[in-house]
């Protein structure tokens, strides 16, 4: 497990924390006199203080301490106290004194209740445990016992236990409750509730969810018997939610688990509004605010980072509104901010708020011991993430230190987890000592014979490999992977999880890899027979992480999976390049194209993998409910406590085979697209490739860039020096609009990246098939000579001699003599303007602050993409939907079938969770699910976009240097599957206007019978002859980029637009002449 892996985890067991520690109410047993509730509510203090004073007196002066119980409460508010929540605990605590004094024992325990249930409310645990086990002792006192008033205390008791982490007495103390309730008279409804609730989180701490579920939705029966008028009933019925919520997220049913969560939230939101209850009323106000925060994990958790983000966000600034800026809940959003800043890829934020936090943390660090330790290793892999080794060193020091102020000698597992992050840490900065003691002291802590976990000692066995190798002592590396291979070999391995013993097999990958790179750096002279040996080892890791990827649920383990893929993958390339270099042997070489392109299905299926709500077109809702369930039945036989029978897992494992037989018999398609082997065979490739074309496949094999060029008639891989123009790439992107700044970056792109082979491709059209970080490259700007203008672009650059295409892989080209399809329909047009009236009325229709999508009115308005639309769709004879009817179910219901999908809204691009790129439509405030105006790529796949043709140019890439490409693959791939044979997008954000003005150049060329591709590229060119000034930056235009088949589209086109235009002005002409004649006719008869 790598550390995002560690903190993601550590992230969610906080937020149980803190819900628990206050988001579980002890519900009071009294409301207070309702006109003082009013008053407080009204904010009429001094008359509340007079009126609380003015009864207390009375019932006192009449010895009514029974009713004098019901006022403990309200001598306890802070508002009563000018805020002071210890002083007004204070003033209630010596009301309870007064009553304790001068009652009997039943009155004082129910007074002692009272002050603990203040005391929870200021979140006080320890002194709602201590207050709560004197009000027992007065309550078993009395004569007679009051049951139901024993099984309240033993309730909140339990309850207190809970939150402080003391399960086992938690456990004793509420089912003493639940024994006394069942016996007491009444229906005790409220009681029942509480009661439900806690034991259904008693169940979820010891991860017993069944159970854990059952309980709660008693207590969700119980409330449903309770009166509908009962204002409480929505402030209850939120905690449940929550509760229900959390057990549903926790056993992968997320999407579920965030209907039930925005429901809790819906429901606080609207006992706040309504009750009277002031301390209801604030804890409703705490509890609200941490369900967002566990909304926002849900999101995180679905590796929706940046609405993760803004969810943080909006309940961090509720807080500070509400608790000020050093309060608790606060410092937790700081810390949870930070969180899914980090994950989010957004560096500089993510610092920025755990530094924030550890300022708070540090004034007392006491308070703050568990929060204290999570924020610092957080800023510590910030650091780390940002290449700032200095400050990443000095906060993985503070992190150990903190760690060992309180160390008994014995390392927890998640420390122990820490000692294998802070050792390669180490090791890659240069601090050989340093790391490889931490690697030794995790080593020979989990090599004891009382250390019982055997997946933690493989992987400290692991992890000492990998210090090993990074310090290139390849040598001790080998002995390591032998000793963590012998847990297979020699049968060591004896755990009682079936779950590890599974996990253990699927680390093996990373053993081998090692155990191979390492015999790879000793030996200088490498045989064919030592290559063969060394990557049919790496091939036997590679299958293993084939049957790993249909159990991976999370996106950390996704990334180490992928991680994992990327590694073995790239040596295995390597071994392939070797084997071609050293024998000229083709079939090598076709090998190594091959494993590259199988890489890249492999990360697009990986990704798929974690979505368990996705769907497919024309795979029947019974056949993928079916795949669903078998996958959730492997991963549920991975959770076994013990290994008393290893047939589920194989039983389950079994059926899966036998349902991909009959998937890949009955929908072959979905089969190859998911689950087949990628064999296919490159044999071929140049008898499916026109006379007319080249190809160039860049791709990396061990950071070292080479081009793979092949036509109908040669083919050869070069390689190429990278590393000199790497830097230019992100710098051509950036707002520069001198063309002598980035001349000599073009020229020297295209030495390195061209000029190798650029005699060999002597055919007009030219496929690129990028890699990493070329994905960001417009190919068309390289330049053979130098230029003075952005002008000379037009004549001197690839664009000027070759009709450039792209596609995301060889396979894809490989199957291109496949016979096309002709749709009878030419065009649909979708395109929401986002004006800011759009964004008026959805404000106005979002009932719920939380629910708003804040993204959504930052979108800029597209009035020419709104304009090429209409123009085209009446050119084109083909229909449109503009404005709030471009909506996503418009969208799905009208885009099929059509040769040309023009989509005309806004798109990202998607690197840090590509299976996240989406299409932004208008949201129809007409629908029932407002918000609902999002296609991910993973829903794309569900989708029938069958065309030819589909337009997608404001598209916006996030984070383009990380996993640079990745988004645009998954998009691309995704729309293939669906439908469509070519898209036309864009490498970055392209001014609107010159990106309207180059599609209406494209279509016009369409329209004429031109390739694709020819189109595109005399539309660019056009457009470099028109435009003036900064318009001519490669910004404005070189971004837009065909995708797929360039064949031309047979279009039967209307009469174009501007020929309409031209008519109706000649036709005023006329009328205005004809009407001028008549009238000057008119004067001359008079």
């Amino acid at each position: 497990m790598n550390s995002m892996a560690v903190r993601t985890l550590l992230l969610a067991f906080l937020t149980c924390i803190l819900f628990s520690s206050i988001g579980y109410g002890q519900n009071g047993l009294t409301t207070g006199p309702d006109h003082i509730e009013i008053l407080i509510a009204e904010n009429k203090i001094t008359e509340a203080k007079a009126q609380l004073s003015k009864e207390i007196e009375a019932f006192t002066a009449q010895k009514d301490y029974d009713t004098l119980i019901a006022y403990i409460p309200l001598m306890g508010s802070p508002s009563l106290s000018d805020g002071d929540a210890q002083k007004a605990i204070e003033k209630a605590t010596s009301l309870a004194q007064e009553v304790i004094r001068a009652s009997n024992s039943t009155i004082s325990a129910k007074a002692m209740l009272q002050i603990s249930n203040l005391h929870f409310t200021s979140r006080q645990i320890d002194m709602a445990l201590k207050t709560s086990m004197e009000a027992l002792k007065y309550a078993k006192s009395a004569v007679p016992n009051d049951k139901l008033l024993i099984s309240r205390i033993q309730y909140n008791i339990g309850t207190n236990y809970l939150n402080l982490g003391h399960i086992g007495e938690a456990k004793n103390h509420l089912f003493e409750s639940k024994r006394l309730l069942e016996s007491a008279r009444g229906r005790n409804l409220q009681e029942k509730y509480n009661l439900f609730n806690s034991i259904g989180r008693y169940y979820a701490s010891i991860s017993q969810l069944d159970s854990s579920t059952y309980y709660y939705k008693n207590a969700v029966r119980t409330l449903d018997k309770m009166d509908s008028t009962e204002v409480n009933k929505d402030y209850w019925k939120a905690i449940v939610n929550n509760n229900i919520s959390l057990n549903l997220q926790n056993t992968g049913n997320t999407q579920e688990a965030i209907e039930y969560i925005k429901e809790a939230i819906s429901n606080y939101q609207k006992f706040i509004a309504e009750s009277k209850d002031e301390s209801k009323k604030l804890r409703a106000q705490r509890y609200r605010l941490s369900t967002i925060d566990n909304l926002g994990t849900f999101y995180h958790g679905l590796g929706e980072y940046n609405r993760a983000v803004e969810i943080f966000t909006y309940s961090y600034q509720q807080k500070q509104k509400l608790f000020g800026s050093e309060d608790p809940n606060v410092i937790f959003s700081l810390a949870i901010l930070s969180h899914g800043h980090l994950s989010a890829k957004n560096f500089e934020q993510a610092g920025h708020f755990a530094d924030r936090a550890l300022e708070i943390i540090e004034l007392n660090p006491a308070n703050y011991t568990l929060l204290h330790s999570y924020t610092v290793g957080l800023r510590a892999s910030i650091y780390e993430a940002l290449e700032d080794w200095d400050n990443a060193r000095a906060m993985y020091q503070k992190s150990e230190a903190l760690y060992m102020k309180d160390f008994d000698g014995t390392y927890t597992k998640d420390y122990l987890e820490s000692l294998k992050t802070m050792s390669l840490f180490y090791t890659k900065t240069g601090d050989a000592q340093k790391g490889l003691a931490l690697a030794s002291t995790g080593y020979d802590f989990t090599k004891r014979k009382t250390f019982q976990n055997d997946l933690v000692r493989f992987h400290h066995i692991q992890n000492m490999a990998d210090v090993h190798y990074s310090l290139n002592n390849y040598a001790q590396a080998i002995e390591y992977t032998k000793e963590a291979l012998s847990f297979f070999d020699a049968k060591e391995f004896a755990s009682t999880s079936l779950s590890d013993s599974i996990q253990i097999e699927f680390v093996k990958p990373r053993t081998l890899l090692v155990h191979a790179k390492s015999h790879y750096r000793l030996h200088p002279d490498k045989t064919e027979s030592f290559l063969k040996d060394l990557l049919s080892q790496i091939e036997n890791g590679i299958s293993i992480l084939e049957r790993r990827k249909i159990l991976i649920n999370t996106p950390e383990d996704l990334e180490i999976l992928i991680d994992d893929n990327n590694e073995l993958f790239s040596f295995a390339k390597q071994l392939r390049l070797d084997l071609y270099q050293l024998t000229e042997k083709e079939k090598y070489l076709e090998d190594l194209i091959r494993v590259h392109e199988s890489s890249i299905y492999n990360r697009i299926r990986s990704r798929l993998n974690i979505r368990n709500n996705m769907a497919f077109s024309k795979i029947p809702q019974k056949t993928s409910q079916r795949e669903r369930i078998l996958k959730e039945a492997m991963s549920a036989s991975l959770k076994q406590k013990e290994i008393t029978n290893f047939n589920t897992f194989f039983e389950a494992s079994s059926a899966w085979e036998v349902f991909l037989d009959s998937l890949k018999q009955d929908f072959p398609k979905y089969y190859k697209m998911r689950y087949a082997t990628i064999e296919e065979s490159l044999e071929n490739l140049q008898q499916n490739i026109p006379n007319n074309t080249t190809i160039v496949r860049y791709l990396f094999i061990e950071d070292r860039l080479y081009a793979f060029v092949v036509s109908s008639t040669e083919k050869k891989l070069y390689p190429l020096q990278f590393d000199t123009v790497k830097e230019y790439i992100p710098q051509l992107i950036d707002n520069d609009f001198s063309a002598t700044k980035i001349s000599t970056k073009l020229y020297d792109l295209y030495q390195q990246l061209w000029a190798p082979f650029s005699e060999r491709i002597t055919t007009q059209k030219v496929i690129i098939i990028p890699d990493r970080e070329l994905y960001n490259l417009s190919f068309e700007l390289l330049t053979p000579k130098p230029i003075k203008t952005f002008s000379d672009l037009a004549t001197n650059s690839l664009l000027a001699k070759h009709s450039i295409s792209y596609n995301f892989s060889l396979l894809t080209q490989n199957q291109s003599n496949t016979k096309l399809n002709v749709y009878p329909e030419n065009f649909v047009g979708f395109a929401p303007e986002f004006s800011e009236k759009m964004k008026d009325d959805y404000r106005i229709a979002v009932k719920d602050s939380v629910s708003l999508d804040r993204h959504y009115l930052t979108l800029l308005p597209q009035p020419f993409s709104i304009d090429v639309a209409k123009n085209y769709s009446r050119t084109f004879d083909g229909s449109l939907f503009l404005n709030e009817k471009a909506s996503k179910q418009f969208f799905t219901e009208n885009a099929k079938e059509h040769k040309i999908i023009h989509i005309g809204t806004h798109a990202e691009s998607n690197n840090v969770s590509p299976e996240l790129s989406r299409l932004i439509f208008a949201k129809n405030l007409s629908e029932e699910n407002l918000n609902d105006n999002f296609l991910y790529t993973y829903e794309i796949y569900n989708q029938d976009l069958s065309s030819q043709l589909a337009i997608l140019t404001a598209c916006e890439t996030g984070k383009p240097t990380y996993q640079a490409g990745e988004g645009m693959i998954s998009l691309a791939h995704a729309f293939t599957y669906a439908g469509s044979e070519s898209i036309l997008t864009s490498l970055w954000k392209i001014d609107e206007k010159s990106s309207a003005q180059i599609v209406a150049y494209f279509y016009d060329n369409l329209a004429a019978g031109m390739p694709k591709d020819e189109a595109l590229q005399q539309a660019k060119l056009y457009y470099l002859a028109t435009a003036r000034g900064r318009e001519l930056a490669p910004q404005y235009w070189a971004g837009l980029v065909l995708m797929g088949d360039t064949s031309p589209l047979q279009l039967d086109a209307g009469t174009p637009w501007w020929y309409w235009a031209i008519g109706i002005i000649i036709l005023g002409v006329v009328l205005f002449l004809f009407l001028r004649r008549r009238k000057t006719t008119s004067l001359s008869s008079r």
